[in-house]
């Protein structure tokens, strides 16, 4: 009997031993190995919602409210890319003709010397409506993650023609010239209102951005607008990928992030660098190109999330 119950023992500390060895030599090919990632390593997408986007798209004003709008805290930036449980900061670039057609490009640098671009946004005039449209990053979101909307632009009345009810459009100035915004931070260099915010769990993300905003007006795909007027403006990040530092999954990966993701896990798994050193306490307040960690109100918009209305907003900030 005795002898029965030592080799019961055996036998299920060598199934024991045999099935750590296993999970520590698991290549990142094995299917249930995948399979296990893509439960336990949440989306890269779904750190930004592209509807939300759009309807953000329709309150700002500028390159440089949006930047600071997503970035604020409470905002619908969500994205943690390099896995180090803070938020990561959203760049913002402006390119196109400010008189008709306008874009903004959103980027991330993951780690320094590295920039991928997220998403980007183009907003062209038609009469007296703003057509936007929002293509996500196919590294991030995959094919054809492409949503529309559009809202009225406000004509102003003249002050001398009042008298006379004479109405002459007038563009407000969000199309009238002025030099395009290119974000002066970068890695490790952030604006005063930027902290490195907590990662917010899915489901308190998604709840968030439903409360906050009705997407009911967006539509997938391209604005037929866009797709018909033929005005073709360059965006300068387009194709602009991070090789190092994603460590969030990925829709369609290049073979160079695969690479990367690939070395880390096995890194992680032997006890390597594993996650990104963080690179500030939590809530920490940085000084950046304005000089003062105290929040500036008069430069920007309010960074709180505001409903959209449904087209009844417009892209007049008054006379």
């Amino acid at each position: 009997m005795k002898a029965i119950k030592i080799a019961i023992v055996m036998i299920l500390v060598l199934n024991g031993l045999s099935s750590f060895y296993n999970w520590l030599t698991r290549t990142e090919s094995d299917p249930g190995y995948q399979a296990q990632q893509a439960v336990t390593q949440p989306q890269a997408a779904e750190g930004l919602d592209l509807q939300a986007l759009t309807l953000l798209s329709k309150e700002v004003r500028s390159g440089q409210e949006l930047e600071r709008r997503v970035n604020e805290k409470g905002g619908i930036n969500n994205l943690d890319l390099n896995s180090d449980d803070k938020v990561d900061y959203l760049f913002v670039r402006e390119f196109g003709d400010v008189n008709s057609k306008i874009g903004y490009s959103l980027t991330v640098q993951p780690q320094k010397d590295e920039t991928q671009e997220v998403a980007s946004i183009t907003v062209e005039k038609n009469a007296d409506r703003a057509e936007i449209q929002v293509v996500g990053n196919e590294q991030i979101y995959g094919d054809q993650a492409i949503f529309n909307d559009w809202t009225a632009i406000e004509r102003e009345q003249l002050p001398e023609q009042s008298s006379a009810e004479q109405r002459a459009p007038m563009y407000h100035s969000y199309f009238y010239p002025r030099p395009l915004w290119f974000s002066p931070f970068y890695f490790g260099f952030y604006p005063p209102y930027y902290a490195f915010f907590p990662v917010m769990g899915r489901t308190a993300y998604v709840s968030r951005i439903s409360r906050s905003y009705n997407r009911g007006s967006v539509q997938r795909g391209r604005s037929q607008f866009q797709r018909s007027s033929g005005k073709k403006i360059s965006n300068p990040n387009k194709g602009k990928t991070a090789n190092k530092g994603i460590s969030r999954s990925l829709q369609k990966p290049t073979n160079t992030q695969k690479k990367f993701q690939a070395t880390r896990n096995r890194n992680l798994k032997s006890g390597g660098f594993g996650k990104s050193a963080n690179r500030s306490q939590s809530g920490t307040t940085r000084k950046g190109v304005f000089g003062s960690s105290t929040r500036r109100s008069s430069a920007f918009s309010s960074g709180s999330i505001r409903s959209s209305s449904l087209r009844s907003r417009s892209f007049s900030l008054g006379k």
